[in-house]
């Protein structure tokens, strides 16, 4: 009989119209302390489909770099553990795999585990598990990524104005590394599937996912995750730090879909602590949309989310979303608004729809906030709409802080309480 794997494979090169041969690394060689140079040289080679087989011990590598890797099937026997060698990534870029200018590469994990050595990266922030750098048709699937002097996964161009397109991922767990789970810089059509991003913990900003450009020629778009889980990382689940995009920057859209969200945010993180955070350009935001749909947030100390951006920036919806048990250290509420600037500018905060939004908590807390300045440089509060549900022997209120709630225009949410 056929093993599954190999008819996954034999799918995938009919798919993908490849037509030579099927070799395994140890074709060229093992090596139980370094074989970095048998791992290239059968990736380098002809062959179409390259196998990480099975050893008597795991994989050792230094950094792999791949540039213009096309038409390439890789595939990991089920047990196999992909590991860096112990002080061999000397430079704070070295990335355990890195593909750049590639594509048409099938990454098929079989529940393997790539491994980097975190204690050991004192310095740097970019040594990744997987770095994607202006690579197109990629697909990468059951993985783990652990332990890394980075992200477990980093998407991003090789230069300025450039993007990685049509990027699949899909039952990948990230954990323990180094920055964020994942890092999405310039992107376009990523679809993340059924992973999760947890324990991230080491060097600012450490959160579960971040989508955050360098660039206002970086590019946000088609994002999609769907049944994915972010948990117990040392900064919020998710961050959009979309600040570097501005109005001329394409329109972002990024979507999340049936995602759980739970306990993220350690005091010890000096960012503010919520479960989800969106930042803009405070003067100049990029446009675009923002969904949170059929989403769980949950069993978290703080809220929700928290906010900064202008309602001229891109719009936020919750769509059949619930947060459940949160707000536990009784310190922030559910929602979060704060004016960018305390000391200059006028601003207007908003862009929000809560269509179906469930907030259930015991603090005594308000289930929003509002925070502008003493100078003053919040102008109004805009845009907000929708319909909440609120499970809470609180009453439901706005708590408005160096501000007043006079100035707010358009702001229409029907509160139900239970």
């Amino acid at each position: 009989m056929i093993e599954k794997r190999f008819v996954v494979i034999l799918v995938l090169l009919c798919i993908f119209k490849l037509s030579g041969q099927t070799v395994k690394i140890s074709d060229f060689g093992f090596d139980a302390f370094d074989s970095t140079k048998h791992i290239y040289d059968a990736i380098l080679s002809e062959n179409d489909t390259v196998i990480f087989d099975k050893q008597h011990t795991q994989w050792i590598t230094g950094p792999l770099l791949f540039n213009q890797l096309k038409n390439k099937v890789l595939v990991f026997e089920e047990g196999v553990m992909l590991c860096a060698k112990e002080g061999g990534f000397v430079k704070t870029t070295d990335a355990l795999m890195e593909f750049r200018n590639s594509h048409n590469v099938i990454i098929i994990g079989n529940s393997a585990i790539l491994q980097m050595n975190k204690k050991e990266y004192t310095d740097g922030e970019w040594r990744h598990c997987i770095s994607l750098r202006s690579c197109t048709s990629i697909n990468i699937s059951n993985l783990t990524l652990k332990d890394s002097g980075g992200d477990g996964i980093y998407i991003a161009g090789s230069k300025k104005g450039e993007f990685s397109e049509n990027i699949q991922i899909e039952n990948i767990v990230s954990d323990n590394n180094k920055r964020q789970g994942m890092s999405i810089v310039s992107a376009k059509n990523v679809t993340i599937k059924n992973s999760i991003f947890k324990n991230t913990k080491g060097t600012l900003p450490e959160a579960g996912v971040d989508v955050e450009p360098n660039s206002k020629l970086d590019r946000i778009q088609g994002i999609r995750f769907y049944d994915c889980t972010f948990v117990e990382n040392n900064h919020a689940g998710v961050v959009l730090a979309l600040h570097n995009l501005e109005s001329d920057s394409a329109p972002v859209d990024i979507e999340f879909v049936n995602c759980v969200v739970e306990n993220n945010h350690d005091k010890g993180n000096k960012y503010i602590a919520s479960e989800l955070i969106f930042n803009a350009h405070k003067t100049n935001p990029v446009k675009g949309k923002v969904v949170f749909e059929n989403c769980l947030i949950k069993n978290s100390k703080w809220g929700l989310f928290y906010s900064r951006k202008t309602v001229e920036a891109y719009n936020v919806t919750f769509k059949n979303c619930s947060a459940l048990n949160i707000c536990k250290d009784g310190s922030y509420p559910p929602i979060y608004l704060e004016v960018p600037d305390y000391y200059k500018g006028s601003y207007q905060l908003g862009g929000f729809i809560f269509d179906n939004l469930t907030l259930q908590y015991n603090a005594n807390v308000p289930y929003m906030s509002i925070r502008g300045s003493t100078l003053p440089t919040l102008k109004n509060v805009s845009s907000i709409s929708g319909d909440i549900t609120l499970i809470s022997t609180q009453e439901p209120k706005v708590e408005y802080i160096k501000y007043s709630g006079s100035n707010n225009i358009d702001v229409n949410i029907n509160i139900t309480q239970e």
